[in-house]
């Protein structure tokens, strides 16, 4: 894909980078340093919408340019700098002068060499893993093929002017031959070629189980406090691997509402009898949605609802969970090939998506009870969880 779309750039063509998962737009994108006044006229008149050059937020900030008040201050928000043209331009306006305020930009040159509010929007992007938007896809994009850290983007519109119409971009992708990519392949590509987490510490802990090495990280990516457990040589291939998100309620109160307290101890057991091992204990409580969230959503439970229709009544998704950092962990750990110690599909085809080579998957079941088997018969039947042989 990504080979195909850096021949698009070196052809000359823009490419389509879709949302379906927030915005549900698309948008067309170009390197800055090579645009000529020849795609900037595609990419207004096929696009119609804002025509924006974007750039690395601190490296603006850095160089003297200034924010749109009001602009940037959340990570929805678009990040809207004052609009530039370049200096030795008549209006600013045209084709031309467009292409040579967009690719001065992506020379370095400072705000001294432009004039405001010009007739190009500037946009400043965040780190990607703090904000995945099209202004942040699209500096990615551009890095990840090789150019500098500048791209230009515009929104698709249809003949309406709506810009939510995936149908019609796939349309313009076949009738020009533009190749499209998504956001989230876009990231999944960004997290497999950039470092973000390091190891800061680690200890002995001994358990009921054997005596285990405790290590905490350094996390670049959501910034929480995720952790690893190992046992024995990490050396052989494939390492069992349990990443367990966090359940505070099942793990230290031993709830019998869920399977997650025996899951971990089965999961630690099975590690301990196979002499080698790795436990990430992610801090991603109720699925992504945190302690008083899970409450709320215990709340419906008690009322007759599942767990997917309780997160949604509550407005959150039932399953918000990412295992990119769990991805870099092992990486930082040295181990790319494991046993994954999981009833979750999701989770395995996360893994490989990130990089992980799933050597296989093993079920790794907790305790049935009366209190949680219809909570273990919606895992199995609504989320698809690997479940059949324990219900």
């Amino acid at each position: 894909m990504f080979s195909e779309i850096k021949e698009a750039f070196e052809q000359g063509k823009p490419v389509i980078i879709t949302d379906q998962k927030r915005e549900f737009e698309a948008d067309l994108v170009f390197p800055s340093e090579i645009m000529k006044k020849e795609i900037i006229n595609f990419m207004i008149a096929e696009g119609k919408g804002v025509l924006c050059t974007v750039a690395d937020e601190k490296e603006l900030l850095n160089k003297g340019f200034f924010k749109m008040p009001g602009n940037g201050l959340d990570k929805h928000s678009t990040n809207f700098f004052v609009p530039i043209d370049y200096k030795l331009s008549d209006t600013g306006v045209t084709a031309i002068e467009r292409c040579n305020t967009i690719k001065f930009l992506s020379e370095g040159h400072g705000p001294s060499m432009f004039s405001y509010p010009g007739h190009v929007a500037l946009l400043g992007s965040k780190p990607f893993q703090e904000r995945q938007g099209h202004t942040e896809a699209s500096v990615e994009l551009v890095k990840l093929l090789g150019y500098k850290k500048f791209a230009t983007i515009i929104e698709i519109l249809n003949k309406d002017g709506d810009s939510h119409d995936f149908d019609f971009a796939v349309d313009m992708s076949n009738k020009y031959g533009l190749p499209m990519v998504s956001i989230d392949e876009i990231y999944k590509e960004y997290i497999k070629n950039t470092k973000l987490v390091y190891k800061a510490a680690e200890a002995k802990l001994p358990t009921e189980f054997g005596e285990f090495k405790i290590i905490g990280f350094y996390n670049n990516i959501d910034e929480k406090e995720h952790f690893a457990l190992t046992y024995g040589d990490l050396h052989d291939k494939p390492i069992p691997v349990r990443i367990h998100s966090e359940c505070v309620t099942g793990d230290a109160f031993s709830s019998l509402k869920c399977d997650c307290g025996s899951q971990l101890k089965n999961a630690m057991k099975y590690i301990s009898e196979n002499g080698k091992g790795i436990i990430i204990y992610l801090r991603q409580e109720g699925r992504g949605i945190g302690i008083t969230n899970k409450i709320k959503a215990y709340s419906l439970q008690d009322k007759g609802l599942d767990t997917v229709d309780a997160n949604e009544v509550i407005g959150l998704p039932a399953d918000n969970r990412d295992y990119a950092v769990a991805s870099q962990i092992l990486e930082e750990l040295g181990v790319t090939d494991i046993e994954l110690l999981s009833n979750n599909k999701d989770k395995e085809n996360q893994l490989v998506n990130y990089g992980i080579n799933v050597v296989n998957r093993k079920n790794i079941f907790g305790n049935v009870n009366e209190h949680n088997h219809n909570y273990l018969k919606t895992k199995f039947e609504r989320f698809g969880h690997d479940l059949k042989n324990i219900l």
